[in-house]
Protein backbone atom coordinates (compact mmCIF):
# COMPACT_ATOMS: atom_id res chain seq x y z
CA UNK A 1 0.00 0.00 0.00
CA UNK A 2 1.52 3.35 -1.01
CA UNK A 3 1.84 6.31 1.34
CA UNK A 4 -1.08 8.26 -0.17
CA UNK A 5 -3.52 5.36 0.27
CA UNK A 6 -2.27 4.74 3.79
CA UNK A 7 -2.76 8.39 4.72
CA UNK A 8 -6.25 8.43 3.22
CA UNK A 9 -7.22 5.34 5.22
CA UNK A 10 -5.77 6.81 8.37
CA UNK A 11 -7.67 10.07 7.86
CA UNK A 12 -10.89 8.12 7.34
CA UNK A 13 -10.21 6.24 10.57
CA UNK A 14 -9.66 9.51 12.41
CA UNK A 15 -12.87 11.01 11.00
CA UNK A 16 -14.85 7.92 12.04
CA UNK A 17 -13.33 7.97 15.51
CA UNK A 18 -14.13 11.63 15.99
CA UNK A 19 -17.64 11.05 14.73
CA UNK A 20 -17.92 8.17 17.18
CA UNK A 21 -17.30 10.60 20.03
CA UNK A 22 -20.57 12.31 19.16
CA UNK A 23 -22.56 9.08 19.36
CA UNK A 24 -24.74 8.34 22.34
CA UNK A 25 -23.99 5.96 25.17
CA UNK A 26 -22.79 2.61 23.79
CA UNK A 27 -22.04 0.83 27.04
CA UNK A 28 -25.56 -0.33 27.91
CA UNK A 29 -25.96 -2.40 24.74
CA UNK A 30 -22.36 -3.44 24.04
CA UNK A 31 -20.83 -6.79 24.89
CA UNK A 32 -18.15 -5.87 27.45
CA UNK A 33 -16.75 -9.38 27.90
CA UNK A 34 -13.32 -8.21 26.74
CA UNK A 35 -12.99 -6.36 30.07
CA UNK A 36 -12.31 -9.79 31.58
CA UNK A 37 -9.89 -11.09 28.95
CA UNK A 38 -6.44 -11.45 30.56
CA UNK A 39 -4.78 -10.43 27.27
CA UNK A 40 -6.43 -7.01 27.52
CA UNK A 41 -4.53 -6.27 30.71
CA UNK A 42 -1.57 -5.65 28.40
CA UNK A 43 -3.45 -2.71 26.93
CA UNK A 44 -4.67 -0.79 29.98
CA UNK A 45 -2.84 -1.51 33.23
CA UNK A 46 -4.80 0.94 35.32
CA UNK A 47 -7.12 3.96 35.43
CA UNK A 48 -7.38 6.42 38.30
CA UNK A 49 -9.72 9.44 38.45
CA UNK A 50 -9.07 12.47 40.66
CA UNK A 51 -11.48 15.38 41.15
CA UNK A 52 -9.10 18.32 40.97
CA UNK A 53 -11.83 20.89 41.66
CA UNK A 54 -15.59 21.41 41.41
CA UNK A 55 -15.56 21.55 37.60
CA UNK A 56 -12.60 19.42 36.46
CA UNK A 57 -11.77 15.75 37.00
CA UNK A 58 -8.40 14.41 35.89
CA UNK A 59 -8.14 10.93 34.40
CA UNK A 60 -4.84 9.03 34.62
CA UNK A 61 -4.40 6.04 32.30
CA UNK A 62 -1.49 3.60 32.57
CA UNK A 63 -1.03 1.63 29.34
CA UNK A 64 1.47 -0.76 27.79
CA UNK A 65 3.06 -0.19 24.39
CA UNK A 66 3.59 -3.94 23.84
CA UNK A 67 -0.13 -4.20 23.08
CA UNK A 68 0.19 -1.98 20.00
CA UNK A 69 1.02 -3.00 16.43
CA UNK A 70 4.15 -1.30 15.07
CA UNK A 71 4.40 -0.89 11.31
CA UNK A 72 7.18 0.53 9.14
CA UNK A 73 5.87 3.36 6.93
CA UNK A 74 7.10 3.47 3.33
CA UNK A 75 10.66 4.85 3.04
CA UNK A 76 11.01 4.97 6.82
CA UNK A 77 13.76 3.28 8.83
CA UNK A 78 11.63 2.94 11.95
CA UNK A 79 8.58 0.96 13.04
CA UNK A 80 5.79 3.16 14.28
CA UNK A 81 2.70 2.69 16.47
CA UNK A 82 -0.27 5.00 15.94
CA UNK A 83 -2.99 5.08 18.56
CA UNK A 84 -5.53 7.30 20.25
CA UNK A 85 -7.51 7.83 23.43
CA UNK A 86 -11.12 8.97 23.21
CA UNK A 87 -13.60 9.74 25.94
CA UNK A 88 -17.29 10.57 26.21
CA UNK A 89 -18.97 11.70 29.43
CA UNK A 90 -22.64 10.99 30.21
CA UNK A 91 -24.83 11.90 33.16
CA UNK A 92 -25.60 8.18 33.72
CA UNK A 93 -25.68 4.73 32.10
CA UNK A 94 -29.21 5.52 30.94
CA UNK A 95 -28.35 8.84 29.26
CA UNK A 96 -27.46 9.24 25.56
CA UNK A 97 -26.49 12.90 25.78
CA UNK A 98 -22.75 13.56 25.57
CA UNK A 99 -21.72 16.15 28.17
CA UNK A 100 -18.04 16.26 27.22
CA UNK A 101 -15.83 14.39 24.74
CA UNK A 102 -12.44 14.52 23.06
CA UNK A 103 -9.97 12.41 21.07
CA UNK A 104 -6.18 12.48 21.49
CA UNK A 105 -3.89 11.06 18.79
CA UNK A 106 -0.45 9.71 19.68
CA UNK A 107 2.38 7.81 18.03
CA UNK A 108 5.59 6.06 19.07
CA UNK A 109 8.67 4.97 17.14
CA UNK A 110 11.18 4.73 19.99
CA UNK A 111 9.92 1.68 21.87
CA UNK A 112 9.37 -0.99 19.20
CA UNK A 113 9.41 -4.48 20.77
CA UNK A 114 9.78 -3.02 24.25
CA UNK A 115 7.55 -3.89 27.19
CA UNK A 116 7.08 -0.34 28.46
CA UNK A 117 4.33 1.31 30.45
CA UNK A 118 3.41 4.91 29.76
CA UNK A 119 1.14 7.35 31.58
CA UNK A 120 -1.43 9.46 29.75
CA UNK A 121 -3.72 11.93 31.49
CA UNK A 122 -6.51 14.23 30.42
CA UNK A 123 -9.09 16.51 31.98
CA UNK A 124 -12.87 16.01 31.88
CA UNK A 125 -15.40 18.79 32.40
CA UNK A 126 -17.62 17.43 35.18
CA UNK A 127 -19.53 19.59 37.64
CA UNK A 128 -19.95 18.70 41.31
CA UNK A 129 -22.90 16.94 42.99
CA UNK A 130 -23.35 14.28 40.32
CA UNK A 131 -22.22 10.75 39.41
CA UNK A 132 -21.26 10.34 35.74
CA UNK A 133 -20.51 7.55 33.29
CA UNK A 134 -17.19 7.99 31.49
CA UNK A 135 -16.53 5.88 28.39
CA UNK A 136 -12.80 5.62 27.65
CA UNK A 137 -11.73 4.13 24.33
CA UNK A 138 -8.18 3.00 23.53
CA UNK A 139 -7.66 2.66 19.77
CA UNK A 140 -4.82 0.89 17.95
CA UNK A 141 -4.99 2.73 14.61
CA UNK A 142 -2.57 0.37 12.85
CA UNK A 143 -4.77 -2.60 13.71
CA UNK A 144 -8.07 -0.71 13.43
CA UNK A 145 -9.08 -2.19 16.80
CA UNK A 146 -10.40 -0.53 19.94
CA UNK A 147 -10.92 -1.30 23.60
CA UNK A 148 -13.83 0.41 25.43
CA UNK A 149 -13.76 0.82 29.23
CA UNK A 150 -16.60 2.22 31.39
CA UNK A 151 -15.71 4.20 34.51
CA UNK A 152 -17.73 6.23 37.00
CA UNK A 153 -16.79 9.82 37.77
CA UNK A 154 -18.04 10.32 41.31
CA UNK A 155 -18.55 13.95 42.38
CA UNK A 156 -21.56 13.38 44.62
CA UNK A 157 -20.06 14.72 47.86
CA UNK A 158 -17.03 16.31 49.49
CA UNK A 159 -16.07 12.82 50.75
CA UNK A 160 -16.17 11.11 47.34
CA UNK A 161 -13.38 8.53 46.95
CA UNK A 162 -12.21 10.39 43.84
CA UNK A 163 -11.55 13.51 45.91
CA UNK A 164 -8.40 11.68 47.03
CA UNK A 165 -5.46 10.47 44.93
CA UNK A 166 -3.06 7.82 46.31
CA UNK A 167 0.59 8.20 45.28
CA UNK A 168 3.80 6.41 46.24
CA UNK A 169 6.84 7.94 47.93
CA UNK A 170 8.00 9.22 44.52
CA UNK A 171 4.61 10.88 43.91
CA UNK A 172 3.70 8.36 41.22
CA UNK A 173 -0.02 7.56 40.97
CA UNK A 174 -1.07 4.24 42.51
CA UNK A 175 -3.50 2.65 40.04
CA UNK A 176 -4.62 -0.35 42.05
CA UNK A 177 -6.80 -0.33 45.15
CA UNK A 178 -4.15 -2.33 47.01
CA UNK A 179 -0.53 -1.72 47.98
CA UNK A 180 2.34 -3.77 49.38
CA UNK A 181 3.13 -4.24 53.06
CA UNK A 182 6.35 -2.21 52.98
CA UNK A 183 5.17 0.31 50.39
CA UNK A 184 5.10 3.94 51.50
CA UNK A 185 2.12 5.93 50.28
CA UNK A 186 0.59 9.35 50.75
CA UNK A 187 -2.78 10.84 49.78
CA UNK A 188 -3.37 13.95 47.68
CA UNK A 189 -6.60 15.75 48.57
CA UNK A 190 -8.91 17.90 46.47
CA UNK A 191 -9.49 20.19 49.44
CA UNK A 192 -6.25 22.17 49.83
CA UNK A 193 -7.53 23.63 53.13
CA UNK A 194 -7.87 20.20 54.74
CA UNK A 195 -5.41 19.73 57.60
CA UNK A 196 -6.36 16.24 58.81
CA UNK A 197 -7.28 12.91 57.22
CA UNK A 198 -9.13 10.44 59.41
CA UNK A 199 -8.30 6.78 58.82
CA UNK A 200 -10.44 3.81 59.81
CA UNK A 201 -8.46 0.56 59.83
CA UNK A 202 -10.04 -2.89 59.48
CA UNK A 203 -8.00 -6.02 60.17
CA UNK A 204 -10.77 -8.58 59.68
CA UNK A 205 -11.01 -11.54 57.32
CA UNK A 206 -14.13 -11.80 55.18
CA UNK A 207 -15.76 -15.09 54.15
CA UNK A 208 -15.64 -16.41 50.61
CA UNK A 209 -18.65 -16.41 48.29
CA UNK A 210 -21.29 -19.08 48.84
CA UNK A 211 -22.41 -21.25 45.87
CA UNK A 212 -24.67 -19.57 43.29
CA UNK A 213 -27.58 -21.89 44.07
CA UNK A 214 -27.54 -21.16 47.82
CA UNK A 215 -30.25 -18.83 49.12
CA UNK A 216 -28.53 -17.90 52.38
CA UNK A 217 -28.78 -14.15 53.11
CA UNK A 218 -25.79 -11.95 52.33
CA UNK A 219 -24.02 -10.76 55.52
CA UNK A 220 -24.50 -7.08 56.35
CA UNK A 221 -21.53 -4.73 56.63
CA UNK A 222 -20.03 -3.89 59.98
CA UNK A 223 -18.81 -0.29 59.88
CA UNK A 224 -17.17 -0.23 63.32
CA UNK A 225 -13.41 0.09 62.69
CA UNK A 226 -10.78 -1.94 64.52
CA UNK A 227 -8.60 1.14 64.85
CA UNK A 228 -8.97 4.86 64.11
CA UNK A 229 -6.10 7.30 63.65
CA UNK A 230 -5.36 10.52 61.80
CA UNK A 231 -2.82 11.80 59.27
CA UNK A 232 -1.63 15.36 58.96
CA UNK A 233 -2.27 17.15 55.64
CA UNK A 234 -0.48 20.23 54.31
CA UNK A 235 -1.51 22.04 51.10
CA UNK A 236 -3.52 19.01 50.00
CA UNK A 237 -0.73 16.45 50.60
CA UNK A 238 -0.82 13.99 53.49
CA UNK A 239 2.07 12.68 55.47
CA UNK A 240 3.38 9.22 54.58
CA UNK A 241 1.26 6.30 55.81
CA UNK A 242 3.18 3.90 58.03
CA UNK A 243 1.10 1.07 59.42
CA UNK A 244 2.57 -2.44 59.52
CA UNK A 245 -0.57 -4.57 59.78
CA UNK A 246 -2.42 -6.32 56.95
CA UNK A 247 -5.95 -5.01 56.45
CA UNK A 248 -7.67 -2.13 54.75
CA UNK A 249 -7.64 1.62 55.26
CA UNK A 250 -10.61 3.95 54.80
CA UNK A 251 -9.50 7.59 54.39
CA UNK A 252 -12.05 10.30 55.20
CA UNK A 253 -12.12 14.08 55.39
CA UNK A 254 -14.64 13.83 58.23
CA UNK A 255 -15.19 10.87 60.60
CA UNK A 256 -18.97 11.38 60.71
CA UNK A 257 -19.53 10.29 57.08
CA UNK A 258 -19.25 6.85 55.45
CA UNK A 259 -17.76 7.85 52.07
CA UNK A 260 -14.04 8.02 51.47
CA UNK A 261 -11.07 6.39 49.73
CA UNK A 262 -10.29 2.77 50.62
CA UNK A 263 -6.97 1.04 50.01
CA UNK A 264 -6.20 -2.58 50.82
CA UNK A 265 -3.11 -4.36 52.08
CA UNK A 266 -3.47 -8.08 51.38
CA UNK A 267 -0.73 -10.70 50.95
CA UNK A 268 2.76 -9.57 50.02
CA UNK A 269 2.60 -10.23 46.25
CA UNK A 270 -1.13 -9.65 45.76
CA UNK A 271 -2.83 -10.17 43.31
CA UNK A 272 -0.43 -13.02 42.52
CA UNK A 273 -0.38 -16.34 44.39
CA UNK A 274 3.19 -16.94 45.59
CA UNK A 275 2.90 -18.46 49.07
CA UNK A 276 2.00 -22.18 49.29
CA UNK A 277 -0.48 -21.32 52.07
CA UNK A 278 -2.43 -19.23 49.55
CA UNK A 279 -3.04 -22.28 47.34
CA UNK A 280 -5.49 -23.97 49.70
CA UNK A 281 -8.35 -21.46 50.36
CA UNK A 282 -9.44 -21.04 46.68
CA UNK A 283 -9.91 -24.82 46.46
CA UNK A 284 -13.01 -24.45 48.64
CA UNK A 285 -15.04 -23.97 45.46
CA UNK A 286 -14.11 -27.48 44.25
CA UNK A 287 -13.92 -29.56 47.42
CA UNK A 288 -16.24 -31.31 49.84
CA UNK A 289 -16.24 -30.28 53.51
CA UNK A 290 -14.11 -33.29 54.40
CA UNK A 291 -11.58 -32.68 51.64
CA UNK A 292 -11.23 -29.02 52.46
CA UNK A 293 -10.81 -29.65 56.18
CA UNK A 294 -8.02 -32.09 55.37
CA UNK A 295 -6.28 -29.55 53.14
CA UNK A 296 -6.58 -26.74 55.70
CA UNK A 297 -4.97 -28.81 58.44
CA UNK A 298 -2.25 -30.37 56.28
CA UNK A 299 1.25 -29.78 57.73
CA UNK A 300 2.65 -29.18 54.23
CA UNK A 301 0.15 -27.10 52.19
CA UNK A 302 2.12 -27.39 48.93
CA UNK A 303 2.37 -31.18 49.13
CA UNK A 304 -1.33 -31.43 50.06
CA UNK A 305 -2.37 -29.27 47.12
CA UNK A 306 -0.16 -31.20 44.70
CA UNK A 307 -1.61 -34.46 45.96
CA UNK A 308 -5.17 -33.15 45.54
CA UNK A 309 -4.59 -32.09 41.93
CA UNK A 310 -2.73 -35.28 40.94
CA UNK A 311 -5.49 -37.42 42.43
CA UNK A 312 -8.11 -35.25 40.71
CA UNK A 313 -6.37 -35.19 37.33
CA UNK A 314 -5.29 -38.82 37.28
CA UNK A 315 -1.72 -38.04 36.21
CA UNK A 316 0.98 -35.47 36.90
CA UNK A 317 0.96 -33.89 33.43
CA UNK A 318 -2.77 -33.14 33.54
CA UNK A 319 -2.40 -31.92 37.15
CA UNK A 320 0.20 -29.33 36.09
CA UNK A 321 -2.20 -28.07 33.41
CA UNK A 322 -5.12 -27.79 35.85
CA UNK A 323 -3.00 -26.03 38.48
CA UNK A 324 -1.81 -23.48 35.93
CA UNK A 325 -5.32 -22.80 34.64
CA UNK A 326 -7.03 -22.69 38.04
CA UNK A 327 -4.60 -20.38 39.81
CA UNK A 328 -4.32 -18.14 36.75
CA UNK A 329 -8.06 -17.60 37.11
CA UNK A 330 -7.62 -16.93 40.84
CA UNK A 331 -5.03 -14.24 40.08
CA UNK A 332 -7.19 -12.75 37.32
CA UNK A 333 -10.16 -12.68 39.71
CA UNK A 334 -8.01 -10.78 42.20
CA UNK A 335 -7.13 -8.26 39.51
CA UNK A 336 -10.66 -7.71 38.21
CA UNK A 337 -12.94 -8.12 41.22
CA UNK A 338 -11.13 -6.91 44.35
CA UNK A 339 -13.67 -5.03 46.44
CA UNK A 340 -13.65 -4.96 50.25
CA UNK A 341 -12.12 -8.44 50.10
CA UNK A 342 -9.81 -10.34 47.77
CA UNK A 343 -11.22 -10.73 44.28
CA UNK A 344 -11.28 -14.54 44.37
CA UNK A 345 -13.62 -14.41 47.39
CA UNK A 346 -16.29 -12.31 45.64
CA UNK A 347 -19.37 -13.55 43.77
CA UNK A 348 -17.98 -12.55 40.40
CA UNK A 349 -14.57 -13.97 41.32
CA UNK A 350 -16.07 -17.33 42.30
CA UNK A 351 -18.08 -17.50 39.07
CA UNK A 352 -15.09 -16.50 36.93
CA UNK A 353 -12.81 -19.09 38.54
CA UNK A 354 -15.17 -22.07 38.23
CA UNK A 355 -17.12 -21.17 35.08
CA UNK A 356 -14.49 -19.21 33.18
CA UNK A 357 -14.85 -15.94 31.30
CA UNK A 358 -18.44 -15.30 30.14
CA UNK A 359 -19.14 -15.03 26.42
CA UNK A 360 -21.27 -11.91 26.91
CA UNK A 361 -21.24 -9.16 29.54
CA UNK A 362 -23.76 -6.32 29.74
CA UNK A 363 -23.62 -3.54 32.31
CA UNK A 364 -26.07 -0.87 33.39
CA UNK A 365 -25.90 1.51 36.33
CA UNK A 366 -26.93 -1.13 38.87
CA UNK A 367 -26.54 -4.58 37.27
CA UNK A 368 -23.80 -6.50 35.48
CA UNK A 369 -25.11 -9.50 33.50
CA UNK A 370 -22.96 -12.45 32.45
CA UNK A 371 -24.13 -14.89 29.78
CA UNK A 372 -22.51 -18.28 29.19
CA UNK A 373 -23.43 -19.68 25.81
CA UNK A 374 -25.21 -18.02 22.93
CA UNK A 375 -27.33 -15.04 23.93
CA UNK A 376 -31.04 -15.85 23.66
CA UNK A 377 -30.46 -19.60 23.50
CA UNK A 378 -32.69 -21.45 25.96
CA UNK A 379 -29.74 -23.53 27.22
CA UNK A 380 -27.53 -20.50 27.85
CA UNK A 381 -26.82 -19.56 31.46
CA UNK A 382 -27.35 -16.00 32.75
CA UNK A 383 -25.95 -14.57 35.99
CA UNK A 384 -27.08 -11.15 37.24
CA UNK A 385 -24.77 -9.33 39.64
CA UNK A 386 -26.35 -6.36 41.46
CA UNK A 387 -24.16 -3.45 42.52
CA UNK A 388 -24.06 -3.23 46.30
CA UNK A 389 -24.20 -0.01 48.32
CA UNK A 390 -20.79 -0.26 49.93
CA UNK A 391 -18.87 2.69 51.42
CA UNK A 392 -15.56 0.91 50.91
CA UNK A 393 -15.72 0.21 47.17
CA UNK A 394 -17.75 0.69 43.99
CA UNK A 395 -16.63 -2.74 42.74
CA UNK A 396 -18.87 -4.87 44.97
CA UNK A 397 -21.53 -6.84 43.06
CA UNK A 398 -23.84 -9.43 44.62
CA UNK A 399 -25.11 -12.41 42.61
CA UNK A 400 -28.84 -12.99 42.35
CA UNK A 401 -28.77 -16.59 43.45
CA UNK A 402 -31.21 -19.16 42.08
CA UNK A 403 -31.77 -22.85 42.94
CA UNK A 404 -31.68 -23.78 39.23
CA UNK A 405 -27.98 -22.86 39.14
CA UNK A 406 -27.18 -26.03 41.12
CA UNK A 407 -27.02 -28.47 38.20
CA UNK A 408 -24.83 -26.37 35.83
CA UNK A 409 -22.64 -25.39 38.77
CA UNK A 410 -21.83 -28.99 39.65
CA UNK A 411 -21.20 -29.75 35.98
CA UNK A 412 -18.59 -26.97 35.95
CA UNK A 413 -17.04 -28.24 39.20
CA UNK A 414 -16.90 -31.77 37.77
CA UNK A 415 -14.90 -30.40 34.81
CA UNK A 416 -12.11 -29.50 37.21
CA UNK A 417 -12.40 -32.79 39.09
CA UNK A 418 -12.25 -35.13 36.11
Amino acid sequence: MNRNKRNILRMLTIILLMAGCQLGNRITYMNLAEMYEPEKKLAIDGIRIFNENDSISKVFVLYNLSYLLYEKPLKSKFFEANYSFSYSLFSSYESNEVIDSATFFLSDSLNFRKNIQLLFDFEVNAASHADYLLEIEFNDLNRNTSYLIPKNVNKTSFSSPQNFLPVDKNDQVIFTDWFGKNEQIRILCKDKMLDTLYVRFYRREFPIAIPPYSLKPTPSYEYAADDIFSMQVSDGVSEILEYPEKGFFHFQSEPSVQDGLTLFQFAADYPEITDPKQLVPPLRYLTTNTEFKKLIHAPDPKAAVDSFWIETAGNEERAVELIRDYYSRVEDANWYFTSFKEGWKTDRGMTYIVMGKPQTVFRSGEIETWIYGEQGNRVSLTFDFVKAVNPFTDNDYILRRRPEFKSPWFIAVDYWRR
